[in-house]
């Protein structure tokens, strides 16, 4: 990999978990509302600390490329699953949210796929700690 791309990845990690980043935040400032909501929707409340440790924990994890591919299907899996919960009926704005809730699984499905890149802590993890001729998908590309 050549630098632009190593840099790459880590514009992708960092777009990629900001609208979850900033969603955690707010739902950490608006608890209350967020719990309201949530029960508006049939959807247990004991979930909503839960979602905030994913949008604001996974978030950070992946922007640094922590345990990246392993947070990304979490996050894949919650973009779907917040999408058929939280829009269902069918008007233009639902729809418009459901498909960048579907846009948002597609891109952390790439990051399961296609790795952290170089610069990330799963590749220094791997380096400092994982065996040398056994690399991971997406790191052992970067590895040359």
């Amino acid at each position: 990999m050549n630098k632009s791309s190593d840099f790459a990845y880590v514009v992708a990690r960092i777009l990629a978990v900001g609208l979850f980043f900033a969603s955690g935040a707010d739902k950490i400032v608006h608890y209350s509302d967020n719990v309201a909501l949530m029960a508006q929707n049939q959807v247990p409340a004991f979930f909503l600390p839960l979602v905030i440790l994913l949008e604001v924990g996974g978030g950070i994890a992946i922007a640094f490329g922590f345990l990246t591919r392993f947070t990304s299907i979490f996050m894949a899996v919650f973009s779907i699953v917040a999408g058929f919960l939280f829009y269902q009926g069918y008007s233009h704005a639902h729809l418009m949210v459901w498909l960048k809730n579907a846009s948002c699984a597609a891109g952390f499905l790439l990051l399961v796929v296609n790795g952290p890149g170089r610069w990330s802590l799963d590749y220094l993890i791997s380096q400092k700690f994982g065996n040398k001729n056994n690399k991971i998908k997406g790191v052992q590309k970067s590895a040359a």
